[in-house]
């Protein structure tokens, strides 16, 4: 089979990857000839994933396209399945997932529980909040890794606030923010995985540290997990899903945010689950049935991301013992420029113990640096 897949990152690249038996032809989109995924196996198509560039000639190519990121241009791709290209999430449900204050909206209309929000255009200074302070504003398009989110402490924070459109979201105080990965295939079948701790950086708002099973009590899983599965199922989606979650201090749950890809918070299946989410990925593009979910270990994960102070081509610095250490996998991304924050790669930790697995994180963190070749001058 033919798979399109738009984006050439470190996901489609893991996509690929778990065709181990090389039975299905992977297409890749992307403005880079040497991007991960290209690297991992794929044919390259030139392309640019945000303008629609090079989208007809993939479908033209492809039994089947989805995505590996969600800044994309959602009209090309609404105008090709009208032609007939079988693309995967829909696009339907995609032009309200890709912008975050449709999203919120659809959220909304579905009765589904989520942090209380208005409309913010950006443009002039946020006199007061209906929420009071802090109050989170977040951008409608283009936000990922800790990008397009902005936490308002004050109205002091109005020189930094985001000049576009997007939301202003009542800020939640939480117990926790978890993670919940829904497979969801074209058939009716929605598959949950257990629930993930997820753990941020503060300045960066990218993830820093996951725990999987999420460290809470047994029915409040099954809860997350319901959630998710019917958020997913009430927006009639197919593919793999994201499903972000706030845990509130009187335990209630509520829908962050929903990606309509694998997730870095599902990174972890490939090494602790029967079916990883790319693995289910590959089962929903090719119309095979769902993989079992269930978890056989704990596992503890972390990003490695581009060192502070430093940028350009890649160089990569792993400490002899780092891999000898028992249960660990090393994931570097290949990607051949590093800037600080960028994702470089990421670690999986299993042991039957979660405890053990997350020392074994803390010591392994240092040994692991990935950095641009050059100094940033300030």
């Amino acid at each position: 089979m033919r798979i399109g897949i738009i984006g050439g990152g470190q996901l489609a690249a893991m996509l690929v990857r778990v065709d181990q038996e090389r039975l299905h032809h992977f297409l890749i989109l992307d403005p880079h000839p040497e991007c991960p995924a290209v690297q991992a196996g794929g044919q390259h198509v030139p392309g640019n994933p945000v303008n629609g560039e090079g989208f007809a000639r993939l479908a033209e190519l492809s039994d089947v396209v989805s995505i590996d990121l969600e800044n994309v241009c959602v009209d090309e791709l609404s105008r090709l399945a009208q032609q007939g290209t079988f693309i995967l999430p829909q696009t339907e449900l995609l032009s309200k997932i890709v912008n975050k204050f449709e999203q919120k909206k659809l959220l909304q209309q579905l009765a589904i529980p989520t942090a209380d929000f208005i409309a913010c255009d950006g443009t002039m200074p946020i006199e007061e909040s209906p929420f009071g302070f802090p109050v989170v504003q977040k951008a409608a398009r283009g936000g990922y890794d800790g990008r397009g989110v902005q936490v308002l402490k004050s109205l002091d924070d109005n020189a930094s606030r985001l000049q576009v459109p997007g939301y202003l979201e009542r800020y939640i105080e939480r117990k926790m923010e978890l993670s919940v990965i829904v497979a969801a295939d074209t058939r009716g079948d929605v598959r949950a995985y257990q629930p993930v701790e997820m753990q941020f950086h503060e300045a960066g708002n990218v993830l820093d540290l996951l725990i999987a099973p999420a460290r809470i009590h047994k029915e409040l899983a099954r809860s997350a997990e319901r959630l998710a599965i019917s958020t997913i199922s009430a927006m009639q989606g197919a593919g793999i899903f994201g499903v972000e979650m706030f845990l509130t201090q009187d335990d209630q749950l509520l829908i962050n945010e929903i990606s309509p890809r694998t997730h870095n918070s599902g990174h972890f299946t490939t090494e602790a689950c029967e079916t990883s989410q790319f693995a289910q990925q590959l089962r929903i593009l090719t119309g095979q049935p769902l993989g079992d979910v269930v978890q056989r270990q704990a596992a503890v994960m972390f990003n490695i991301l581009g060192q502070d102070g430093f940028e350009g081509a890649t160089l990569v610095e792993v400490a002899d013992e780092a891999s000898s250490y028992e249960g660990v996998t090393i994931h570097l991304y290949d990607k051949s420029s590093c800037f600080p924050g960028r994702k470089m790669g990421h670690v999986t930790v299993l042991n039957h113990d979660i405890d053990a697995a997350l020392n074994t994180a803390a010591e392994i963190r240092g040994k692991i640096i990935v950095r641009g070749e050059n100094p940033i001058e300030n």
